[in-house]
């Protein structure tokens, strides 16, 4: 007995899609827009200007507030990390050793 390893006519051939660049370009251009309406929209500035008004917040919620605040830079800080370590990774890629 013998397997076909060829693709049928309704699937692609595997390096096809493990190497469809045309795509992967695409998910790193809307990513890149992603991050810029990210970093354009408003939020916390208007969250700024929530905060100091009086009666604003019960301590309970004040330490939901600043968790979240935490927990959102401690994601920044961990895309910085990961976008660096992917440009780093990829430009090693192909190099001779």
């Amino acid at each position: 007995m013998t397997v076909s390893t060829s693709p049928t006519p309704t699937q692609p051939h595997p390096s096809d899609t493990l190497h469809d660049i045309k795509t992967m370009t695409r998910e790193i251009r809307a990513l890149r827009v992603s991050l810029r309406e990210l970093a354009a929209s408003d939020s916390l500035e208007r969250l700024l200007k929530l905060i100091p008004r009086p009666g604003w917040t019960t301590p309970a919620e004040f330490e939901l507030v600043r968790g979240s605040v935490a927990h959102l830079q401690a994601q920044a800080d961990a895309l910085h990390a990961f976008q660096r370590t992917l440009l780093k990774g990829s430009e090693l890629v192909g190099r001779e050793r």
